[in-house]
């Protein structure tokens, strides 16, 4: 078997609708589908190949978010970082990492840690993306 990538992130929110507002209104992403009255109220969102379904749910944790960190991919993060700072996000400068990446990092409503970053090409490691 070989896995091809990551399809689909799914979260479970405490409001749809706040979800939608940062994922959309900050972020960028286009929603894809929103289905507000089904049981639980989810929506999916899109940027590029990724997809993210976010599900309504009361909060089961102590604290969501926890222990949770996306790195998602961006071709040009200090343009990027621009246009989160212009659209009024809380978002860390971008800073530059020995594990080959330049990054910005921001949280979700529900405190999921995110992290856009530009890949940067080292010799032969151009598709290892882990950090740490």
């Amino acid at each position: 078997m070989k896995v091809s990538g990551l399809d689909l992130l799914f979260l479970e929110v405490n409001s749809i609708e706040e979800s939608i507002g940062f994922y959309n209104g900050v972020l960028g992403f286009a929603v894809n589908k929103h289905s507000p009255d089904s049981e639980p109220p989810m929506a999916t969102l899109v940027a590029g190949a990724l997809k993210i379904t976010l599900a309504q749910h009361l909060e089961t944790m102590l604290k969501r978010g926890r222990g949770v960190s996306f790195f998602i991919g961006v071709d040009n993060v200090d343009e990027y970082y621009q246009q989160l700072t212009e659209r009024g996000a809380e978002v860390w400068p971008p800073a530059d990492e020995g594990w080959g990446g330049r990054f910005i990092t921001l949280q979700d409503p529900d405190k999921y840690r995110l992290f856009f970053v530009e890949w940067s090409a080292s010799e032969g490691e151009e598709d290892s993306h882990e950090p740490g």
